[in-house]
């Protein structure tokens, strides 16, 4: 049994798009940041088990 999710397990490093996900993910929270804030509006984050809305910060 170890065996078959050992060989599952490097099945999923071996497909390029699980191994990208992570960064297609960080890429794709990025814009909508940049999004968000040039268009005045906050974004919606999972913090301290709560969803809360972050504004974006004013530029001094």
């Amino acid at each position: 049994m170890t065996d078959t999710k050992t060989n599952s397990a490097q099945k999923k490093m071996d497909d390029p798009d699980i191994r990208l996900a992570e960064t297609a993910i960080r890429r794709a929270a990025l814009k909508a940041r940049e999004r968000a804030q040039r268009f005045g509006h906050g974004i919606i984050i999972y913090e301290n088990g709560k969803m809360v809305e972050k504004l974006p910060e004013k530029d001094a």
